[in-house]
């Protein structure tokens, strides 16, 4: 098998670019989305509001006024972020047993801070996708939820785009439009294709 971690700030087009090796068969494994769907477990929620109760607002967790909190205060985040990854552990090595028991060949973790937080000895290929900072600050600011303020603490509390093109295997530009990128999607897969997988022994010691 071999493994592909996809990563990439807000607004720079991951999302878009694993919609693309989706349509390609390379099956993703979505951080960001596995994560939201914790937030309506009740174990989750309960723990969350012992420590924010002012955030639970009719049995639900209010995640722009959670993302306030947390953004002015590391020692907040620091404790979400280990509630939040615990599990998501678990998640990723149930998936990925799954996917092995399928036989598949190639499969893809799209890991928003794969630099920051995760075991790059995990994957075979660290790719980053990225615009310029003009494009994802127009992106970011479409979105709900989202302004200036949210958008500078959330890059602050990321490694600069810069040093993750210094990190990564392969870089996805996505500024340059959507065939440009199915093409370059297209020739990574064609890549992974003549490389050397590893044991699936050696990939579970990882996981």
């Amino acid at each position: 098998m071999f493994i592909l971690g996809i990563t990439g700030s807000v607004g720079m087009g991951k999302t878009e670019a694993s919609k693309y090796f989706l349509k390609n068969n390379i099956e993703v494994f979505d951080c960001d989305k596995k994560i939201a769907s914790f937030y309506n477990k009740k174990e989750i929620i309960e723990k969350i509001k012992v420590s924010f109760p002012s955030i639970i607002k009719k049995k639900k967790i209010d995640k722009i006024g959670l993302a306030k909190i947390v953004f002015s205060d590391k020692q907040k985040l620091q404790f979400l972020e280990n509630l939040l990854y615990k599990k998501l552990k678990q998640e990723q090595s149930f998936w990925l047993r799954k996917k092995i028991r399928e036989k598949k060949k190639i499969v893809a973790f799209d890991v928003p801070l794969l630099f920051e937080k995760d075991n790059l000895r995990k994957y075979d290929l660290a790719i980053l996708v990225s615009c310029s900072k003009e494009i994802q600050k127009r992106r970011v600011l479409r979105r709900k939820g989202w302004n200036e303020s949210r958008l500078d603490k959330t890059i602050k509390q990321q490694l600069s785009d810069h040093k993750k093109r210094e990190l990564a295997d392969i870089i996805i530009n996505t500024d340059r439009g959507k065939k440009y990128l199915l093409y370059t999607i297209i020739t990574i897969i064609k890549l992974i294709k003549t490389k050397k997988v590893r044991k699936i022994n050696e990939i579970l010691k990882e996981f």
